[in-house]
């Protein structure tokens, strides 16, 4: 009667599966996608029983062995071969009810060993399928120190949860461009890299990922509650000869769409991420958005945002900053005293006391563009060091908080943190603690705000004017959190 029980016990658990395997290549179909429809409540006490009737089946075993011969033995050793399965399967089941997320973190650790009494299952992360599932083994063994030692290895996929998006396995992912004219941005499938500027002169563009995930539909990605990303990038020579710079953006999809970009071939300093760029409304890419902005060029700075060297770069050279959006209005026109100008044209602007204060003085919940101050928390520049972009090859992490919950006052809080020329930084599947942010960003959105960054795009956005630039993009790889 408590064998029949015990075999009742295991169909429930994994209907189709044969209870009495004979080889440890036996693999199971679908057990995976029943055991996710069952809950986690009713899985984790599933795999609590499996443990249970897997130790009885060994005692069992042990007793057959005790009292029998030969063929006792033998039939000991069937029971073992059948715990060792049940043992790699409830460990499948167990995957399943932990998640995407806690898979992520056995990976970063490495995997993970649960000890089960008279058995032990070992949990091992293979890697992402091309729709972003966790694919994971898991090798069950019976009696692990005893005689009738054996060992079953079962694969599947936990679903249902972001991966990462990187140029390894995406950059197809990523073209075309927008481009103001041909081949100012070019990606190089071979090389698994991208390139900005290509040389060209008064040009600007954007690329931005457009592929189909889980959680992503022609490249407009849920933002979820926050992201993790890393990228590499190197400028091909320096001096002014390399110029003006670029920016990895974030943008809602609500308003916008791969089609998008900002520039304008006069005004190199929007570096494609401000200005009417290639839109047919003549509103660029429209807030609520954010970028991290690496520049080259130091504008000198006057109060007409529409006009050349609208920005004031600080003591001048290359410099970082997290920008966000200006001034806004419904009919997209604002004025500066008895100058009228595109709004979206002060979307980079540094504001410094007494030079520029367009984008800090405008009502409302809008983040404020960074403060151009030298080391200060959102713009960073290197004194005395006028062209550290431009010389070697820089490592940047970024990570992005995003609160899906309103605090009291209705508003949602952000948190973006950038570190640039980090060490051991590349790992976005973990939290980054090794350094302190070189560049640093709270802020709230309201609800009406925080709905449009729902979704999201992300890219790169890049300008020029007389000086041309050629930067290689590598190495970069994102993950949305859940």
């Amino acid at each position: 009667m408590a064998k029949h029980s015990l075999r009742l016990s295991v169909w429930r658990f994994a209907e189709s599966v044969p209870p009495m395997p004979h080889s440890s290549s036996s693999r199971p179909k679908g057990n995976i996608d029943r055991a996710a429809s069952a809950g986690n409540g009713s899985l984790g006490a599933c795999l609590l029983y499996i443990i249970a009737c897997v130790a009885v089946l060994a005692a069992l075993g042990a007793a057959v062995a005790s009292f029998s011969g030969s063929r006792s033995r033998s039939q000991s050793q069937h029971a073992s071969c059948a715990a060792a399965y049940y043992l790699a399967l409830s460990g499948l089941n167990y995957a399943v009810a932990a998640g995407s997320g806690a898979m992520r973190d056995i990976e970063a650790a490495g995997g993970a060993t649960l000890g089960l009494g008279q058995g032990e299952v070992v949990l091992e992360v293979l890697g992402e399928d091309e729709d972003g599932g966790i694919q994971v083994a898991a090798v069950g063994t019976a009696d692990p120190d005893g005689p009738r030692r054996s060992s079953c290895r079962l694969t599947g996929v936990v679903g249902g949860g972001p991966g990462t998006i990187s140029f390894e396995n995406d950059l197809e992912g990523f073209d075309p461009p927008v481009e103001s004219e041909p081949g100012v941005i070019t990606t190089d499938l071979e090389n698994r890299w991208v390139i900005l500027g290509n040389g060209a002169q008064k040009a600007y563009g954007a690329l931005w990922y457009r592929g189909d995930r889980l959680w992503c539909e022609g490249g407009k990605c849920l933002f979820g509650t926050g992201l993790r990303a890393f990228f590499r990038f190197t400028f091909a020579g320096s001096g002014s000869g390399a110029g003006d710079g670029f920016t990895f953006a974030v943008v809602n999809a609500a308003d916008n769409d791969t089609s998008r970009s900002g520039g304008r071939s006069t005004m190199s300093e929007l570096l494609g991420y401000a200005g009417p760029g290639h839109t047919a409304d003549g509103q660029g890419l429209r807030p609520p958005k954010f970028a991290v902005e690496c520049d080259t060029r130091a504008n000198t700075g006057t109060n007409v945002p529409d006009r050349v060297e609208s920005r004031a770069d600080g003591v001048g050279g290359d410099h970082a900053a997290v920008v966000f959006w200006g001034r806004q209005s419904e009919s997209g026109v604002c004025a500066w005293g008895a100058t009228s100008y595109q709004c979206i044209q002060d979307d980079n602007r540094h504001s410094r006391a007494g030079v520029e204060t367009v984008g800090r003085e405008a009502p409302g919940d809008m983040p404020a563009n960074s403060q151009n101050v030298s080391r200060g928390a959102d713009y960073y520049a290197r004194p005395g060091e006028k062209e550290w972009l431009r010389n070697g090859t820089h490592a940047v992490r970024l990570e992005v908080d995003r609160a899906e919950d309103p605090d009291a006052s209705g508003n949602h809080a952000y948190a973006i943190r950038v570190w640039i020329d980090c060490g051991d930084c590349d790992d976005v599947l973990t939290a980054y603690s090794g350094a302190d942010p070189t560049l640093s960003r709270d802020f709230a959105l309201s609800a009406a705000l925080h709905a449009k960054l729902e979704r999201v795009l992300f890219g790169w956005t890049e300008a020029t004017g007389n000086a041309a630039q050629r930067i290689t993009v590598s190495d970069f790889e994102l993950v949305f959190l859940e």
